[in-house]
């Protein structure tokens, strides 16, 4: 029973992190932050993975390098839309 709430909890912290569409992410990504979770995070985890998300996003510089690749890609923010203008530069 332990096993398999372990394993819905790393499925759904990868699909909260994950950049690509839900369902897209592999085997390894699903489980390659249920250890940091449940060691840095481990409160978190009865309210939800909202919350754990959120926990390992502020806690990033102490995830294992698979963890940390991860949520690093999941907050990077998104490139501007094509076309759209660059910020004005200040003049000097």
């Amino acid at each position: 029973m332990l096993h398999r709430a372990v394993l819905a909890f790393a499925v759904a912290v990868v699909a909260a992190a994950s950049s690509s569409p839900a369902g897209a992410e592999t085997a390894e990504e699903r489980l390659a932050c249920t250890a940091d979770a449940q060691t840095l995070c481990g409160e978190e985890i009865p309210d939800g993975r909202d919350r754990v998300y959120q926990c390992l996003v502020r806690r990033v510089n102490e995830l294992s390098p698979p963890c940390k690749r991860i949520i690093s890609a999941s907050i990077v923010p998104p490139p501007p839309p094509a076309g759209s203008a660059s910020p004005a530069r200040p003049r000097k």
